[in-house]
Parts: C-alpha cells; sequence; structure tokens
C-alpha cells in the first residue's frame, strides 16, 4: 500500500471542552464524535505556545519558540532557516495544499506547500486571498468585514450577513472535498485551516440560533476580584470592551461560539464522508487539532495567551483505521510538536535538521499512541519582561509571570477550573516546597529551551516591573484590503456603519450605547 495520507484539519481558538466527545452537555458534534470513535481522542492535549502564529510556526517547524523565532504573533529577524512539515513532504513524492487559514509570518511564505488557497482574517489586498476573490465572483464582494466586524464588535455577539452556503466556514470545506477529488490517486499531505470559533463570534443561521441562552452555561470566575489575578489579566475586561455584560449577554457569545464549531464540525462531516465516497478513508491519517484555546469569560477574559486550561488545552483527536485502535482515549499531555515526527514515520522519512525535534511519534503503540507516557509539558508564551512559563506535572500546574513575579500553583484534578490558587492567602508548607520544586524545574527548562534574556543575574527567572495602567483602546482592526480597491470598486463597498449595524441588527443583549465609541472613533472608526 502506498504511504499514508495525511489530512490536517485545523481551527482557531477552540476550547479543549467544547466537542461533545470532550463530556460537553450542549455542543452538537457528531463528525467530531465521529473521529473520537473511530480513532482517538487525546484528552489532555496542550500546545506549545496559545498564539495563533508562534503555534502555527511550531507545528510546520517541529520546533519550540526559541529555534523558530516566533514567540507570539511576530516576525523574527533574522529568519530562521528551518525544514519544514510541507517542504519534506512535499520533495518526498506527496502533494502539499494549504486550504484557508494559515497567519504565516509574512503571509504568503508557502514553507514548502505546493500550492496555498488562503482565507486570511485581514488580508492586505483582495487579489491576494482566495476566499475574497471567490466573494466577489459569487456576488458578496461589496461586503467590508467578511469575517465579522473586528473593531468595534470584535467581541461582541453578531451574525454573519453572509450566508450559510459562501461562509468561509463552508469555504474550506468545499476546497478540501474539490482537493480530495483531485489528489486521490497519490499520496498528499493537506493541511485545511478554519478562521472559526476564533472571534469575532460571526455565525450564520440557523448556526446562530442552533443553542438558546437557556442552555448555555455563564463563563466561569467572570467576577474573579481583580487583586487575585496576575497582573497580566487584570484589564482584561477593559480590553474586550465588557465591562458592562450581563449573563444573558455572556451567554449569547457562547451560543455563538457553539454554533460556529457546529458548522465547522458540518463540514468536517462532509469531509469524512468524501474519504469514504474516494476509498480513501483507510490510507489516511486524520488529524483534527487547534492552535490554542478560549477563554471565552473564564475568569474575567477572553481570546488565548493565558496559562489557564481554556487557553491552553485543546481537542486532539486522530484517525488512521489499522494503526490507531477505535474509541481510544489517553490524557499523555501530547502536542502539534508531535505531528511532524508522527508524519515523517508515516513517510519513513528522517528529519534531515541539525536540531532535534522536541516531539515524538503519536503512532509508537500498537494501537495509537506515544511510545513513553508524557505527563510533564512546559507551555511557554512571550519573550522579556510580559513572558510567562506553566509547568504541568501530574495533577499540579505552576505558572510563573515575568511581570510581576507573580505565582500561580492549582491542583487540576481537584480544582479544574483553575478556581484556587494554592500560593494566595498564606499558602500552607506543602505548596510553598511543591512550587519551589517546580521554578526550578522552569529555570532549568528555560535554560535549555528558552530565551538568555529570561534570567536576572542571581540566575533566577527575572520579575519585571508591574505596568498596572488600564488599555488605552480596544480592538482597532479595519479591512485594510478595501482601501487598495479601485476607485470604481470603493463606490460598490458598503460604509462602515452598514457592517456594524448589519452584523448586530438581530442581537438583543446590548446596543450601541454600550460600546466603547470613543475609543473606536479615536482608533479611527466611523460610521
Amino acid at each position: 500500500m502506498a504511504h499514508p495520507n495525511i489530512l490536517l484539519l485545523f481551527v482557531d481558538q477552540m476550547r479543549y471542552d467544547a466537542m461533545a466527545c470532550a463530556g460537553n452537555p450542549v455542543t452538537r458534534t457528531p463528525s467530531l464524535d465521529r473521529i473520537a470513535d473511530e480513532g482517538m481522542n487525546f484528552t489532555h492535549a496542550v500546545t506549545p505556545v496559545p498564539v495563533c502564529v508562534a503555534a502555527r510556526h511550531s507545528l510546520v517547524t517541529g520546533h519550540r519558540c526559541a529555534t523558530h523565532g516566533r514567540f507570539g504573533n511576530n516576525l523574527p529577524s533574522p529568519e530562521p532557516n528551518l525544514y519544514t512539515l510541507p517542504q519534506l513532504l512535499g520533495t518526498a513524492g506527496y502533494q502539499t495544499r494549504a486550504i484557508g487559514k494559515m497567519h504565516w509570518m509574512p503571509p504568503r511564505r508557502h514553507h514548502g506547500f505546493h500550492r496555498m488557497e488562503l482565507m486570511e482574517e485581514i488580508p492586505k489586498c483582495r487579489e491576494e486571498d482566495e476566499y475574497l476573490t471567490y466573494l466577489n465572483r459569487v456576488g458578496y464582494g461589496h461586503i467590508r468585514q467578511v469575517h465579522g466586524v473586528r473593531n468595534l464588535l470584535y467581541h461582541q455577539p453578531q451574525v454573519s450577513v453572509i450566508p450559510e452556503e459562501h461562509h468561509g466556514s463552508t469555504w474550506v470545506a468545499d476546497r478540501t472535498i474539490d482537493f480530495l477529488k483531485e489528489n486521490r490517486h497519490q499520496p498528499f499531505f493537506c493541511w485545511s485551516s478554519w478562521i472559526a470559533p476564533h472571534l469575532p463570534w460571526n455565525a450564520p443561521e440557523p448556526f446562530a440560533s442552533m443553542y438558546p441562552i437557556d442552555e448555555v452555561d455563564p463563563p466561569h470566575n467572570w467576577d474573579q476580584p481583580r487583586e487575585q489575578l496576575p497582573p497580566l489579566m487584570r484589564w482584561a475586561k477593559e480590553t474586550s470592551d465588557t465591562t458592562f455584560a450581563s449573563i444573558d449577554h455572556l451567554k449569547r457569545i457562547r451560543s455563538l461560539y457553539y454554533g460556529n464549531i457546529s458548522l465547522i464540525d458540518k463540514g468536517v462531516g462532509r469531509i469524512l464522508d468524501t474519504l469514504d465516497e474516494l476509498g480513501m478513508a483507510e490510507n489516511t491519517l486524520v488529524i483534527f487539532t487547534s492552535d490554542h484555546g478560549e477563554l471565552l469569560g473564564d475568569h474575567g477574559a477572553f481570546q488565548k495567551s493565558k496559562p489557564y486550561e481554556a487557553s491552553m488545552r485543546i481537542p486532539f483527536l486522530m484517525r488512521l483505521p489499522g494503526q490507531v485502535a477505535p474509541g481510544k482515549t489517553t490524557a499523555d499531555r501530547v502536542n502539534m510538536l508531535d505531528i511532524m515526527p508522527t508524519a515523517l514515520e508515516l513517510a519513513e522519512l528522517d528529519y534531515p535538521g541539525e536540531n532535534i525535534l522536541p516531539g515524538a511519534c503519536l503512532l509508537d503503540q500498537e494501537a495509537g499512541g506515544l511510545a513513553v507516557p508524557r505527563d510533564t509539558f512546559v507551555v511557554e508564551h512571550g519573550a522579556g519582561p510580559r513572558r510567562w512559563l506553566s509547568l504541568l506535572r501530574g495533577p499540579w500546574k505552576y505558572n510563573y509571570y515575568f511581570e510581576g513575579g507573580w505565582r500561580e500553583l492549582f491542583q487540576l484534578e481537584d480544582d479544574p477550573l483553575e478556581m484556587h490558587n494554592l500560593l494566595l492567602n498564606e499558602p500552607d508548607v506543602h505548596s510553598l516546597e511543591r512550587s519551589q520544586s517546580m521554578h526550578q524545574q522552569l529555570i532549568d527548562w528555560e535554560m535549555e529551551n528558552g530565551f538568555a534574556s529570561s534570567f536576572s543575574s542571581s540566575g533566577d527567572l527575572i520579575a519585571s516591573p508591574i505596568d498596572d495602567r488600564p488599555p488605552s483602546t480596544t480592538n482597532n482592526q479595519y479591512p485594510t484590503w478595501v482601501e487598495n480597491l479601485p476607485p470604481d470598486e470603493l463606490l460598490k463597498m458598503e460604509s462602515p456603519g452598514a457592517s456594524t449595524l448589519n452584523a448586530m441588527a438581530s442581537e438583543w443583549t446590548y446596543s450601541l450605547e454600550d460600546l466603547n465609541l470613543r475609543a473606536f472613533k479615536d482608533g479611527g472608526g466611523s460610521f
């Protein structure tokens, strides 16, 4: 039999607990549940770095932040010369394709893909984004904010003005199915990547109405006292413009988040059915995962980049008939650094780089999984004074924030929602001893895997001054591709105000008057 195909189904900002197969009693995800039933569910998978660009470059290079140079949504200088997964598979005879959101920096760097069909959140030009050109072709070229209103309504409930048929999540599934049909007779590596459920949470109907708010739980610890939070978290509500949010408002956000996931699930089901119809399912490794999670209001914050479970833990499902036992689960701390070693072993390729890959093959047990169980792992984010490190060791988690030297210790079996930092309020001697041991382990890890700038003259991790100031603005990203249209095309575009009012027209948990209009206008926004 030919080398197995590799199909990576990749979503953005999806929590580990947002699937029915993860125990969520609300979400309807039959296609994801099918992958888990027919394959393996890594229930405690984590991201090596919970932010888009850095996580994706960890996956494509197989390396940590200090090696590939991206520790946030940044562009390294100089650019390290590393082998990439599509490059190695492509030179070995695989047809390689990227579909959807890649979030490369720079954006059109192909990393060895034979072809990329991009759908980026904030492209610079219509012509460089295949999804924008598609929308223009089918009559939606006048829509200014095609992935939802990213400035004033970035963290607010809104409904997509683009119908399901042409929504970005449908487009990714459509293009993936076309790719499968075109490449059924040769081995392939296809990375299909959705923008959703990343905010804005602009699900189309009927998915925007799929989950009534009385079925949805509110966030955990939304009203956690500011003084109990690390400095990095203390102004989160101001940053997201949600200081006014009612419980119904927060639940409506979650209902749209779940609706976006169910739309993705529908597309995944169509892709799985296509593999069956083409006779390819038995020889295709399918991996479903996310770059990171989403706090979704937990601890009073949204988005990612924080060392809490909702931000760090990710869904991770894997199916390969004959090599992965159906219905198997494991709590091993697997992560996207394990994808390159797994793919290379399937393709019978050695990694030619000088740096040893930190990940391991996920097919080294007879029924699938790591050869050696992994219950210890370090998650990182950032560099310099706002860097943080999180050590997972068995049921324990120790977080160290460079800003202020803030520390957290959680016992995740007893406290899975991380409600009780054991280092607050006169910690007991056992908690102090454990935190000191885990802190030393982080020092050793950073010395080997991190940045020289992380250390003080004493050899400890730095504790930088606290910048305890409220944010000056909320999100102010605008669709810059519109500015690069020719004058006759500009005349056809909807106004910025129409974008906003149309997106929130059916929402009932807030009004324009609730929002920070001053920050919006100061950032260049207008109606």
